[in-house]
């Protein structure tokens, strides 16, 4: 069995999270902006179609 876990120093969380190197977090944003774009850009195609105002075969 495994013994007691080790004590921190009073006041400090026992958990601690390393800060996101800045490749990372430049990287996710440009994921993340990159996906909202393309998801406007077919909106903007194909939205009609999805909301039902027009069918895909309607040109």
């Amino acid at each position: 069995m495994a013994g007691p876990a080790p004590r921190a120093a009073p006041g400090a969380h026992p958990i601690h999270i390393h800060p996101v190197r800045p490749l990372y977090r430049f990287a996710a944003t440009g994921l993340s902006a990159s996906m909202w774009f393309f998801l406007m850009y077919r909106a903007r195609k194909d939205g009609a179609v999805l909301l039902g105002w027009r069918h895909p075969w309607d040109h």
